[in-house]
């Protein structure tokens, strides 16, 4: 039995990811029905390559929507290929305008559901946290969120984040004349302004940009670019123009984009959609959560109908596999410790073992102690940067551990802390001159606290 895990449910779709969707569409249209099964797991480590969706057939995972393709078609024999039999020129057509909606339609995405601020705030994050248990909504978001801002700085929108511009001097401190400052401008402001506002112009022209050649390639045809056969491409289109279209967000530029200039897309979408995915999916369809026995067996059945997708409960492995995730996240943040985790997760599931599994298993034995004591290393190594701990004695003045970037980048409470260090330092440093002192002139201990107290630090 195939799994395919993904992103949970959102806006009634099956995922909120593009990927997801578009992996859930091809098995729904390829793989017989009772092969397969759909598991919102949302945790990216299942996968080799730390995404989803992944494909579980067996010991054997597969990541991402491509590889997903190629590999239903290897152990299918060709069986299970949605392209199997298009024409050379459609086929060619299909690899290209599949490749131009991955590297297109992503960034807009990413502008709509997590550079916006007001859209990823009030929309997007509570999605996450509806989905994702405790703690995992602290470090899963931001991550993803910050993964979309680097995908989309090279089309130049990053003056138009919503986020604050902290870096700014208050007005008090300006050097600029007050006659002569200017707002800052957001996407938040700009969005809500005229239409003829700079923002609303270059991002209804990447909306233009991504929308036309589609719909010019669709023409007057069913499928994009077959008359009667649904190809991966059409899996692709349609998992990325759901989520721009369906959402309901603060700031709905992308769909309004849609609507206003290409109806028949969005014909095409809300048409395709509901065949693929059938009715609206809410978390607990997906997580099959808050039922007793008789309502449980209900909605299985009622799921397992025509038309609906397999769900199947995922399996979170409670209180430590949910905490196993957290540390993993942390973990890969670390850049050689994440590195590291990133190599034997392809080393695990590429294959590499011996036919007594020995040097399997002791690699990742050994991957794990390495990666344990690279994380204390880094981890010891950061605070010793950063003066929470020291090696041997130390020489900085009070002053000096304030101002190197050390406990008082941490405000009052760090500078509270640096205060009782260096307390704690001349204490460790009195005490070696006394007993010094005691060991060459034999004066009593009391004496010499006396005098050093006389003397001063």
């Amino acid at each position: 039995m195939l799994e395919l895990h993904v992103w949970g449910p959102a806006f009634g779709l099956p995922s909120l990811d593009a990927h997801c969707l578009a992996a859930i569409a091809y098995l729904q249209q390829a793989v017989p029905r009772g092969k397969w099964q759909l598991i919102a797991s949302c945790n990216p480590a299942l996968s080799p390559t730390n995404e989803l969706p992944a494909l579980k057939n067996g010991d054997i995972w597969i990541g991402g929507f491509r590889n997903i393709f190629h590999y239903l078609a290897q152990c299918s024999a060709g069986e299970w290929v949605l392209d199997a039999g298009l024409p050379e020129q459609e086929g060619a057509d299909c690899i290209a305008f599949s490749s131009f909606v991955e590297a297109n339609g992503q960034p807009l995405i990413d502008l709509s559901l997590y550079v916006s601020t007001q859209n990823y705030t009030t929309t997007t994050r509570p999605l996450y946290s509806a989905l994702l248990p405790l703690p995992l909504p602290y470090l899963t978001p931001p991550s993803i969120r910050a993964t979309a801002k680097s995908r989309t700085a090279h089309l130049g929108l990053s003056a138009l984040d919503i986020d604050s511009d902290d870096s700014s001097p208050p007005p008090s401190q300006s050097i600029i004349p007050e006659s002569l400052r200017r707002p800052r401008n957001t996407v938040s402001s700009l969005l809500s302004a005229s239409p003829e506002a700079s923002a609303q112009i270059r991002l209804d022209a990447l909306g233009t940009n991504f929308f036309e050649p589609l719909e010019k390639l669709r023409g007057r045809k069913q499928f994009f670019v077959s008359e009667s056969q649904f190809s991966s491409l059409d899996c692709l289109v349609l998992g990325y123009l759901s989520l721009m279209l369906v959402p309901e967000l603060p700031q709905p530029w992308l769909a309004q984009c849609m609507k206003k200039k290409f109806p028949s897309l969005c014909k095409w979408t809300e048409e395709l959609r509901k065949t693929v995915y059938g009715p609206e999916v809410t978390i607990h369809d997906a997580f099959l959560t808050k039922l007793g026995d008789s309502e449980l067996d209900l909605r299985l059945k009622r799921l397992r109908g025509r038309g609906h997708l397999p769900w199947k409960a995922p399996d979170n492995g409670g209180a430590i596999g949910v905490g196993s995730v957290f540390l993993s996240g942390v973990a890969d943040g670390i850049p050689v410790v994440g590195q590291l985790r990133r190599n034997t997760r392809m080393r695990q599931h590429g294959g590499l073992t011996t036919e007594d599994g020995v040097e399997s298993s002791s690699f990742q034995y050994l991957a794990v102690i390495a990666s344990v004591v690279a994380g204390l290393g880094a981890v010891a190594g950061y605070m010793f940067h950063q003066g929470l701990i020291s090696f041997g004695e130390r020489e900085e003045s009070k002053e000096s551990v304030s101002d190197n970037g050390g406990l008082g980048a941490f405000g009052e409470a760090g500078a509270a802390l640096g205060f009782y260090a260096s307390q704690m330092d001349e204490q460790v440093r009195r005490q070696r001159v006394m007993e010094e002192m005691n060991e060459t002139t034999h004066v009593p201990v009391v004496e010499v606290d006396v005098e050093l107290e006389k003397q001063g630090p």
